[in-house]
């Protein structure tokens, strides 16, 4: 083989290699954050565990610490909000996104203490991201009576921080789902964006 043919094929290893190992990079670094947070939770909710009916305002509190710096609560708010975020007073999303987020620390904390975790394991992609800030960490999570659950954790990066911006659960996709629950609560509402987001609050501090 001559040199020249050499040179190319170098070339070619070259270019393969700078494209896969940052989409590899990307996943690692965005399933380390997403195990992280993982054990953070599962911490918190030990004391807890099958106590459904206890008061769970301090746990709700410490979950609310552990995920406020890697859940893009104001992307997720906004997108829940859907068309009515546009024409919402700034008044209105701020207590929106405070709404919001007591909404999903809960659904957090309620599902993590019902549910008996015998274990979970990190499932690699089988296809890379072509955007290696846009990462889907999928976590395979087996309870004690054996039965399994698939939970993907869409990932994004923003200024140098992994966030999580999506939940499915068992084909359960959290944002959808919510996003379709606020609007059709100011159907209900005829419009009124504030009177929607009072009953938001009110329906999910019930559930």
């Amino acid at each position: 083989m001559d040199i020249q043919n050499m040179k190319r094929i170098f070339g070619v290893l070259l270019l393969l290699i700078s494209v896969s190992l940052p989409a590899q990079a990307s996943w690692q670094s965005a399933a380390t954050e997403v195990e992280k947070s993982i054990e953070q939770m599962l911490e918190k909710v030990v004391p807890y565990r099958g106590q459904v009916d206890a008061d769970l305002e301090p746990l709700y509190e410490q979950l609310a610490a552990v995920t406020a710096g890697n859940v893009d609560y104001p992307y997720l708010s906004k997108i829940v909000m859907g068309k009515h975020y546009r024409r919402a007073s700034d008044q209105e999303k701020a207590l929106f996104l405070t709404a919001f987020t007591r909404t999903l620390v809960k659904t957090y904390g309620k599902t993590l203490v019902s549910f008996d975790i015998k274990g979970y394991k990190l499932q690699k992609n089988r296809t890379e991201s072509p955007k290696p800030n846009k990462q889907k960490v999928i976590v395979n999570v087996t309870s004690a009576g054996g039965k399994s659950y698939s939970l993907i954790n869409y990932m994004v990066q923003k200024d140098g921080k992994w966030k999580l911006v999506n939940i499915v659960l068992d084909g359960f996709n959290l944002r959808v789902t919510f996003k379709n629950q606020f609007s059709k609560m100011v159907q209900q509402s005829k419009g009124d964006i504030g009177a929607a987001i009072t009953k938001w609050s009110k329906v999910m501090s019930k559930k």
